[in-house]
């Protein structure tokens, strides 16, 4: 799992899920009280902004709805659980090789989902490994990919997606641009007024794109889970994205920018744009098109 935030770097923070009753939904929440995974998904993830877009993007290419979805990274597989909560025919699988956020997701995210708990599968796998069915749409949120600092993994990883799509699949990653995004820069967030999200980008090396990143949550009693979630990976430009995703024999690579209000900050509506905005942070989706 990774990071995206209001203005730096990403458009979750207007967006809020209403799922999972996870421990730290306390009165005061403090480091002793809080559950990081339940903060971690109220201050970056808004599945059902994802999804919409999921479906709009897909409809829009398709011209008919997409059905199973494979999550790559899932973490709490909290996309995955909102995917399949929207009916009896839609079904996920989510692919992780942490056990934790696979255990926790089992106990909080799929736990709401009733009977539909059967149509969602958790696998606690390489991101490169097959799934038994073919997905209609299969993606990489909060930058998880860049896990891959090698160019031969990454592009194993892009023809292992297309390899497993079903014959009108689509593949979507984000991504996260702009100058900021390789400075060593720390960007905080009060979110839902109890407790403070903070992103902490501590080094980068030009030479080979090798960044580190961190997590963190501050309570108002001064207590904080210190890089609660950490990230060592290579942050890779998005013009090598398409490039590699070309490369993995994907025929189309569309890229939608999330847009901005009148105070400059991501409004979660994203839009089509073949070359991008210029400034010091911005979000996109990938779209590669099997």
């Amino acid at each position: 799992m990774a990071p995206p935030t209001a203005q730096h770097p990403s458009n979750g923070a207007a967006r809020r899920h209403a799922r999972a009753r996870a421990p730290s939904r306390a009165a005061v929440l403090t480091a002793a009280t809080a559950d990081k995974y339940d903060l971690y998904q109220r201050s970056v993830q808004a599945p059902q902004s994802d999804v919409e877009f999921l479906l709009t993007v897909y409809r829009r290419i398709r011209r008919r709805k997409p059905h199973h979805l494979r999550e790559d990274f899932c973490g709490t597989a909290l996309l995955a659980a909102t995917w399949v909560a929207q009916g009896p025919r839609f079904s996920a699988d989510g692919f992780d090789l942490a056990l934790e956020p696979l255990e926790w997701a089992r106990t909080y995210n799929l736990v709401s989902l009733g009977s539909a708990v059967s149509r969602i599968a958790l696998y606690q796998k390489d991101a490169r490994e097959p799934a038994a069915q073919p997905a209609d749409l299969r993606c990489a949120q909060n930058f998880s990919y860049q896990v891959f600092k090698a160019r031969n993994e990454l592009l194993d990883y892009f023809r292992s997606a297309r390899a497993s799509l079903a014959k009108n699949g689509l593949f979507v990653i984000d991504h996260y641009g702009g100058y900021d995004a390789v400075e060593e820069r720390v960007e905080e967030r009060v979110v839902d007024g109890s407790f403070t999200y903070v992103w902490d980008q501590q080094t980068y090396e030009p030479v080979t794109g090798h960044q580190k990143c961190a997590i963190h949550f501050r309570f108002d009693d001064r207590s904080e889970l210190n890089e609660a979630f950490s990230y060592d990976w290579r942050y890779w430009s998005l013009p090598e994205l398409r490039d590699l995703l070309f490369e993995a024999g994907f025929p189309r690579v569309d890229v939608y920018f999330e847009q901005f209000d009148e105070d400059g900050y991501g409004n979660g509506t994203f839009e089509k744009d073949a070359k991008g905005p210029i400034g010091a942070s911005w979000i996109a989706y990938l779209v590669a098109v099997r």
